[in-house]
This record gives C-alpha cells, sequence and structure tokens, in this order.
C-alpha cells in the first residue's frame, strides 16, 4: 500500500503548492486586503494545477498504467501537503504580524453578517446567527490555520478526484 514515489511526488507538488498558497496570502496583506476574506481564495489556484501537474509527472516518468485509485492517491497527497504547508506558514505569519491580521478579519466577517443579517436569519434562525456571531469573537490563530489546512484540503481532495479520472487508464 505505501509508495514511496507517490509520497515523494506528493511532498514535492504539494509543499511547492502550500508556499505559493502561502505567498498569496502573504501578498494579499500586504496590498492591504483581508487574505481570509473574500480575496483570500485566490490562494486557492495553484492547487489544480498543482494536482493535475503531479499526476501528469506520475503517469509520465513513474507508472505509464495510471489506476484511478493510484492517480487519486497522488491527488490526495498533494493536496494533504499543501493544506499542511499553507496552514502552518499561514499560523506562523498570524503570529509574526500580530494579532491585528486576525482583529481585522474578525471585524470585517462581523460588518459582512450584520449586511445579510435578514437573510442570515431567515435561513439559519436567530440562534444559529447569534451563535455564528459569538462564535467569530473567538477565533484564534489556531482555528484559523485549523480552518485554512481543512479548506485547501476539501479543494485539493476535489480536484485530486477530477484529476485521476481524467488521467486513468
Amino acid at each position: 500500500m505505501f509508495n514511496q514515489t507517490i509520497v515523494r511526488i506528493g511532498i514535492r507538488y504539494g509543499v511547492l503548492s502550500g508556499l505559493i498558497c502561502f505567498a498569496l496570502v502573504a501578498l494579499l496583506y500586504v496590498a492591504g486586503y483581508n487574505p481570509f476574506g473574500d480575496m483570500g481564495r485566490i490562494s486557492y489556484l495553484p492547487i489544480p494545477i498543482f494536482v493535475f501537474l503531479a499526476i501528469r509527472n506520475y503517469k509520465k516518468y513513474s507508472d505509464t498504467e495510471l489506476t484511478f485509485g493510484r492517480g487519486l492517491r497522488v491527488g490526495l497527497a498533494v493536496a494533504f501537503y499543501t493544506a499542511l504547508t499553507s496552514a502552518l506558514l499561514v499560523l506562523a505569519l498570524i503570529y509574526l504580524v500580530g494579532p491585528e491580521i486576525l482583529q481585522n478579519h474578525i471585524a470585517e466577517m462581523q460588518a459582512l453578517m450584520e449586511e445579510t443579517r435578514e437573510q442570515q436569519v431567515q435561513l439559519l434562525g436567530e440562534e444559529s446567527y447569534r451563535g455564528v456571531y459569538e462564535a467569530l469573537e473567538n477565533l484564534t490563530p489556531t482555528t484559523q490555520a485549523a480552518d485554512f489546512f481543512l479548506w485547501r484540503l476539501i479543494v485539493g481532495s476535489i480536484f485530486a478526484l477530477v484529476a485521476a479520472v481524467f488521467f486513468r487508464k
């Protein structure tokens, strides 16, 4: 079950993708945008590119008869290492920059929730809305990094599934 080639390709492409994701987050912060808000979605862009490149590399140089399962494992390895690298670097950024990056994000999300209060209360209910609003105040650097990790892993897994179907024999 353990394939060293898959792990090496996953680490190579995943860490590189994670570095680029982090660079986009840092660039957004330096440019004055909230890197964890809507503009932060641009940091998802490298994930599908590197998943496809990794599976293509694996098929071209390691296993020309690539099956769906092996392609999916390569893609999931890239997604995991991308999420891990970018989340750890974002956690370091939050601690290095200080609490203002997180406080700005919390303030922006609370303002957005206030603007769309009526629609959210209709969808979620008043109690859920208040719970989410209060949970924003308790946001810590580790929960932000965990959220960053989880969403990069989910997005990467979806693209790994698509790429595995595309590259199978």
